[in-house]
This record gives structure tokens, C-alpha cells and sequence, in this order.
């Protein structure tokens, strides 16, 4: 039965993430001044690991990454937006 997970996000320029295979991003914010990603997953299934990217606006970027949602930190002072590594 699928369910939403939440997932820290690291304030690192290259992470990954363990989530079960096929897993659906669903919103990105911050919460408690720390970065979070909520995705609906199938726990029954096999977990993959996901590559994604961190980068402050006025950054560079891939364009061929998938950009997923942006959050803010510090009373809207550091603005990070989450990018997905193509797969």
C-alpha cells in the first residue's frame, strides 16, 4: 500500500537518497529551518538509490537535470533549489 515518506535533504552540492523503486516526489519545503522532501512510496518494493543536486539561486546547473522544488532557509536568506540527476 503506498504512503508518503519524508527525506531529509543534505546542504551539500551532490547527494543521494535511498527510497523504494518508482518512488513519486510529491513536495519539497523547509521545515524546522532544514530541508525536506516528502515522495509517495510502495515500502514493499526494492530501494534504489536516487542522485540529485543542491544549488543556491544564481548557481550553475545541468540543464538536463530535473528540477523538483525549491525551499528556503534562515528567514528566506539562503534560497536552495533540488535538481534530480538524469537517471
Amino acid at each position: 500500500m503506498p504512503t508518503i515518506w519524508k527525506f531529509p535533504i543534505p546542504v551539500e552540492d551532490r547527494f543521494a537518497i535511498e527510497m523504494p523503486r518508482d518512488a513519486e516526489v510529491l513536495h519539497i519545503e523547509a521545515q524546522h529551518n532544514h530541508g525536506w522532501m516528502w515522495a509517495r512510496v510502495a515500502p514493499e518494493r526494492k530501494l534504489e538509490v536516487r542522485r540529485f543536486l543542491l544549488r543556491g539561486t544564481g548557481h550553475p546547473v545541468d540543464m538536463e537535470c530535473r528540477h523538483l522544488g525549491s525551499f528556503m532557509l534562515n528567514d528566506g536568506a539562503l534560497v536552495f533549489h533540488v535538481f534530480e540527476e538524469s537517471r
